[in-house]
């Protein structure tokens, strides 16, 4: 049976791709005929037909929940059936032509058609937190340790979940070994559950370590002109010893986390907790006996992982994420942030622009609440003012941040 002579496909590929294609199609538009031929003779349409072809394209069935139209072929006239199966062969070549260049892209398809790959995150384990403005501070309860004002923030990217204790280890051995030679081996309930019990100086080396492990550019510095990478002893840094550009670990600013934790609820309403305005022992790790109007279901701390000895800790991720995909936002461990404790700077303008803290100010802020902690504070707004930087707790962890992606 000769190949119909309207059939003419053109693949702009190379001569061995164009060589393989067309003979794949032939192939197929042959196939496609007989069946069709087959089809008619029996007075049935082609996709009811048992004999409807399967030409090697996953979409062409023979059965009768076909999502192609019917094509009868009751009688069809010659040149009818040439059209038929030239449309055949131009549907089928692009997908044939992709299964004879074993994925490779080719002129055959324009690049908007070609398959996209699936997208990767930028930063595996980390979230994507948009840039933009948004209310920070209490505007619930009207603490005067913290005042609503507008702040923006650039975008940036926070760890999804706390720091383990087996992250913890793992970078703390390499970093013992490459010029971090007094990071502490850290608490830590498991392997799974976070790093506890590190103090605010601790944690930031560790941070220029892991940085370092992975080639990436430290952020940390004992000197104003950022030449010297911190890595020993109990410096007080200010912000002109960090590089905030590089693509390094970090802790996040006090707004970054707080823009973070909130989870982009505060452009519908500005919610006590990441999810909303009542907390429970569904939703996070926390000791639920303050009597708040807000706390609801069992109290006392969490009847799950109140084992054993104290801390009374539960794996990192154990509750439902945030909208930006961030889990423990409230309850489990504090965490560290990069800021002073003090005022807020709202003062200065009407609204503040990455902020980076007070200049002076013994304390570091934490945030989050703990296990340990009522369900006040927990919220979004609560600021600990008594985060001493040389100081551990096995209520205090932290999670890491970037600026921006490799």
């Amino acid at each position: 049976m000769a190949f119909p002579e309207c059939v003419d496909v053109e693949l702009a590929a190379g001569a061995e791709m164009r060589r393989r294609t067309t003979v794949a199609v032939m192939a197929a538009v042959m196939k496609a005929f007989e069946d069709f031929s087959h089809c008619a003779r029996f007075g049935k349409d082609y996709a009811s037909c048992d004999g409807g072809a399967k030409v090697g394209l996953p979409e062409w069935s023979n059965s009768m929940n076909s999502p192609h139209p019917k094509l009868p072929m009751k009688a069809l006239p010659p040149f009818l059936a040439c059209s038929a199966l030239t449309a055949l062969a131009l549907a089928a070549a692009p997908a044939l032509h992709a299964q004879t260049t074993d994925g490779e892209a080719t002129a055959s398809q324009p690049p908007s058609q070609q398959p996209k790959p699936p997208e990767r995150p930028e930063l595996p384990g980390f979230a994507a937190i948009p840039g933009g403005e948004f209310t920070m501070g209490d505007t619930l309860e009207s603490d005067r340790r913290a005042p609503w004002h507008k702040v923006n923030v650039s975008a940036f990217h926070m760890q999804q979940k706390e720091v383990s204790k087996a992250q913890w280890d793992e970078v703390r051995d390499w970093g013992r070994r490459h010029g971090y030679p007094d990071l502490p081996d850290g608490g830590g309930k498991a392997a799974k559950h976070p790093a506890q019990a590190v103090s605010w100086h601790d944690v930031v080396k560790w941070c220029n370590a892991k940085s370092e492990k992975e080639e990436l550019t430290p952020c940390y510095y004992t000197d104003a002109a950022q030449t010297a990478v911190y890595q020993t002893g109990k410096t007080d840094l200010d912000s002109t010893m960090v590089n905030w550009t590089a693509n390094g670990y970090r802790l996040p600013t006090e707004a970054e986390w707080e823009k973070a934790a909130r989870g982009g609820l505060d452009d519908e309403h500005c919610a006590r907790f990441p999810w909303g305005d009542t907390i429970s022992h569904p939703q996070a790790n926390f000791c639920n006996d303050g009597k708040e109007k807000y706390q609801t279901g069992t109290t006392g701390n969490h009847p799950a992982y109140q084992t054993g000895e104290a801390p009374f800790t539960s794996p990192v991720g154990s509750f439902a994420a945030n909208k930006y995909g961030l889990y423990d936002m409230a309850g489990n461990v504090c965490e560290w942030c990069w800021d002073r404790y003090g005022r807020y700077q709202w003062e200065v303008s009407t609204t503040q622009t990455d902020p980076h803290g007070p200049v002076e100010g013994r304390f570091r802020v934490m945030r989050g609440g703990s296990w340990y902690n009522h369900a006040y504070f927990c919220g979004v707004a609560y600021r600990y003012d008594f985060g001493d930087p040389s100081g551990s707790s096995y209520n205090v962890g932290f999670r890491l941040a970037r600026s921006s992606a490799p």
